[in-house]
């Protein structure tokens, strides 16, 4: 690890980075690596950042709360195969926007089938990112401009991200919305017993023993007070404050890591889930040959392929395959990612502030780094993460629980 330490130095002097943290524990929870460089914050005085700051995580936290639906599944409370509809209604309004030589240039038919939870899951909903040509299309036209007035007073999920389907659900893969209605689903099916946060904070947080982790940090003075500061790239390339606060899911690496472990655990070990849906964590969930592992693979703009990037190689490099669980991107077959050097069997996924995890249940490994930089796929950052990425797989890459 001493070629990263020395580059994250290096780094953090020259004020490229603020400040990142790198950790490595094993599938017992024990800690094998656990190191911060830089700052807290930007300020002159600001102390050098402690091992133990907090952080948000942006996307990197998707995972958790996907955690917490399959909770919901424990408990008797739906189903993975379930239509929606009694818990969210609005997704039986959505039709499938197909492209049309006709005025307007598209047309929207009824889906062939309903929304299930293990479709916002794998997210194969037809629920796009909303930026999609066709849906600025459809969102310029009348039933476009309609359909928001009627939305206008809705939740604000429905109302950024209730959008025409791109494809039957089931019939193909693109990551977007799934995972804001995978909250929303989350949101109804505890109320009024619980907001989502507290029933996170419940069963996986408290559960776990991660202290420093919480959906509102805006309310725990513990956790806002050892927080990392969030910085932008300005154009001409120094580090400046983010103008407006990110009230996101905040953890500590080391509380990651405990995650990660109870994850990793032999089967029947994990606290907060049972072995069936742990499973499913780690398995892609993409058949073989499906236009939806298609479309995933074919992704490669994306920051689950793209190099330099949050993860690490277009999958076809080196012949490095990969695939979809419900928490993340699942390295396959035979060869290791070539940027990052995760291995296969890795189950991975980052988050817009230049945050990654990264879980190996056969070697028993986990890993996170962490930094606060926007913009998402930054290069110098990301520098940082690929340097920890291969020196930690490569130090601790073969130990076992």
């Amino acid at each position: 690890m001493d070629a990263f330490e020395r580059s994250l130095a290096e780094a953090t002097a020259k004020n490229e980075l603020l400040g990142a943290i790198g950790l490595v524990v094993n599938s017992s929870g024990k800690v094998l690596y656990h190191h911060a460089a830089g700052k807290q914050s930007l300020a002159p005085s600001a102390p050098a950042l402690d091992p133990d700051s907090t952080f948000t995580l942006g996307s990197a936290g998707k995972f958790i709360t996907h955690i917490a639906a399959l909770q919901c599944v424990e408990r008797g409370m739906l189903s993975l195969d379930d239509a929606l509809s009694k818990w969210i209604p609005e997704l039986d309004q959505l039709q499938v926007i197909e492209a049309s030589d006709a005025e307007p240039g598209f047309s929207l038919r009824a889906p062939a089938s309903n929304i299930t939870l293990r479709h916002l899951l794998t997210h194969t909903s037809g629920l796009g990112g909303g930026d999609e040509a066709l849906v600025e299309l459809w969102k310029a036209s009348p039933a476009g401009v309609a359909h928001a007035a009627a939305v206008a007073d809705a939740n604000p999920i429905v109302k950024n991200f209730a959008r025409p389907l791109l494809f039957d659900p089931g019939a193909g893969y693109c990551y977007g919305a799934s995972a804001y209605f995978t909250g929303l689903l989350l949101m109804r099916l505890v109320a009024p017993n619980h907001t989502m946060g507290e029933f996170i904070q419940k069963n996986i947080f408290d559960e776990l023993g991660m202290r420093m982790s919480t959906l509102a940090p805006q309310e725990r003075e513990d956790v806002r007070g050892k927080m990392l500061q969030m910085v932008r790239r300005a154009p001409e390339g120094q580090l400046v404050p983010l103008e407006q606060e990110i009230r996101d899911m905040a953890v500590s690496a080391r509380d990651l890591g405990i995650l990660l472990a109870d994850l990793m655990a032999p089967a029947g070990g994990s606290k907060i889930l049972s072995s069936e849906h742990v499973e499913l964590l780690f398995e892609g969930q993409l058949e073989p040959g499906s236009k939806a592992l298609a479309d995933q693979n074919g992704e490669k703009e994306r920051e689950n392929y793209a190099a330099p990037a949050g993860i690490g190689a277009a999958p076809d490099e080196e012949g490095a395959r990969v695939n979809w669980s419900v928490a993340g991107l699942v390295v396959e077959g035979e060869k290791a990612l070539p940027v990052s050097r995760m291995p296969p069997g890795t189950v991975t996924w980052n988050g817009m502030p230049n945050v990654v995890w990264a879980m190996h249940r056969g070697r028993g490994v986990g890993v996170v780094f962490a930094t606060q930089l926007i913009p998402v796929d930054d290069e110098r950052a990301v520098a940082a993460m690929m340097d920890f990425s291969r020196a930690a797989w490569a130090t601790f890459g073969s130990a076992s629980s």
